[in-house]
């Protein structure tokens, strides 16, 4: 898989190869699942009223795409779309599936094209490792490929000490890069994308960013 053309705006493939290949700290992994269970319990939470019974959900950078699995199972969803460019990612969600109806892509979320829309588009942890125009483009393809009237869930890390502190002591030495939003950045580039919110959430003093928007016009890139 070919690295993203913006090597200066986001991550690579290779970069994110290493990463997957690394085995995690015990404090990294326990900190990980507790995050990771925290923020689904605040997801289920924000789309506790959207109606997803036989609609679509498309997971951009889906990593082993447990929440977005969970989603389906709980909102009795009719199909998810999991959408990574690494390797690694997408051959765990392959074994993960298990008989849910998950069709996995491996693709670069800037180079991203679909002839479909989705109820739901839904990313966590992955626009902040993105910057610059990359940014702005990577917030665009969560619009481009939600329905009118569907919705865009996105949940990002915050400027806050206990995000600089977490960035320093286990993503950089794991070759993790990201830049972390302001809540005003986060808001802007969702209603400038013609996106709605709905709910806007802060976690731990602003550390984490969880957006639920709805989308009611359309957007050209």
């Amino acid at each position: 898989m070919r690295d993203s053309p913006q090597l200066t705006e986001t991550m690579s493939a290779a970069s994110w190869g290493r990463v997957w290949a690394q085995p995690n700290g015990k404090i990294a992994a326990w900190l990980c699942t507790f995050g990771n269970w925290v923020g689904r319990q605040v997801t289920f939470s924000l789309l506790r009223d959207v109606d997803l019974r036989g609609g679509t959900i498309l997971d951009l950078g889906c990593g082993h795409a447990e929440t977005t699995m969970a989603i389906l199972r709980r909102h009795g969803g009719h199909a998810l779309t999991a959408v990574d460019f690494c390797a690694d990612a997408v051959e765990s969600v392959k074994r993960r599936k298990g008989t849910l109806p998950v069709t996995v892509i491996q693709a670069d979320l800037l180079e991203l094209d679909l002839d479909q829309q989705f109820d739901l588009v839904y990313s966590s942890m992955v626009v902040e490792h993105f910057w610059g125009d990359a940014r702005r483009r990577a917030i665009a393809q969560h619009a481009r490929f939600t329905k009118p009237g569907g919705h865009v869930f996105i949940s990002v890390p915050g400027r806050s000490l206990f995000s600089r502190i977490f960035d320093f002591s286990l993503n950089r030495p794991a070759g993790i890069r990201e830049e972390h939003f302001t809540p005003g950045e986060l808001r802007s580039l969702l209603t400038n994308h013609g996106l709605e919110i709905v709910r806007f959430r802060e976690l731990l003093f602003g550390s984490v960013l969880f957006a639920l928007a709805r989308k009611e016009r359309t957007f050209s890139l």
